[in-house]
């Protein structure tokens, strides 16, 4: 509502600049004003998927994105073939490396929420980041994730599904809610 008082007002300002400057400059005023945003939330959210929850022992570190389809925000990252390569998921527990950080200054106009591939990409180490759960996860549960899609979820571990050591869920959240998982650093042994 406030949005649509806001343009009411903008428009009425238009007609009266019309009134002095004549009908015509005021047509081409109004025909060449864009509405960037016409409603607002009430609250902006909680946080985003990959954004750093707070700067608490945070540790980010910066890798080189091997996936050819790149790489979203907030999903596991592994090992990569080259120095200082990343590819998403991992194929064992022991190629974890960290988390993907949401990066705004990512100009990836297909597809802003992910890295595309060769991209300098950060990636948490340590420290609280919201993600999406891809699965119904609970405060205080062990951390798991995909071996293929990167997902971090609390499901059982198998030969896909891998646990992060040291990992730790901090909210409860069903499955595909913004939930908040803490990295102690820990890096698995080779």
């Amino acid at each position: 509502m406030l949005a649509i008082a806001g343009v009411l007002a903008l428009a009425a300002v238009c007609v009266a600049l019309g009134a002095m400057h004549g009908a015509a400059e005021s047509a081409s005023v109004v025909g060449a004003m864009a509405i960037v945003q016409a409603t607002y939330t009430e609250r902006q959210p909680i946080g985003l998927p990959g954004q750093i929850a707070n700067m608490s022992d945070a540790s980010v570190d910066t890798r080189n994105v091997e996936t050819s389809g790149g790489i979203g925000f907030g999903l596991v990252v592994g090992r990569g073939s080259g120095d200082f390569g990343a590819v998403l998921g991992a194929a064992a527990s022991t190629d974890f490396l960290g988390i993907s950080v949401r990066d705004v200054t990512v100009l990836n106009s297909a597809s802003p929420d992910k890295y595309n591939q060769y991209d300098n990409m950060g990636v948490m180490t340590e420290g609280d980041m919201w993600v999406t759960a891809g699965g119904d996860v609970n405060d205080g549960d062990n951390v798991t994730f995909s071996s293929t899609t990167g997902v971090l979820s609390s499901a059982n571990t198998s030969g896909t599904q891998f646990a992060i050591a040291g990992a730790r869920w901090m909210t409860t959240a069903a499955s595909g809610k913004l939930a908040l998982v803490r990295l102690t650093g820990e890096m698995p042994s080779a």
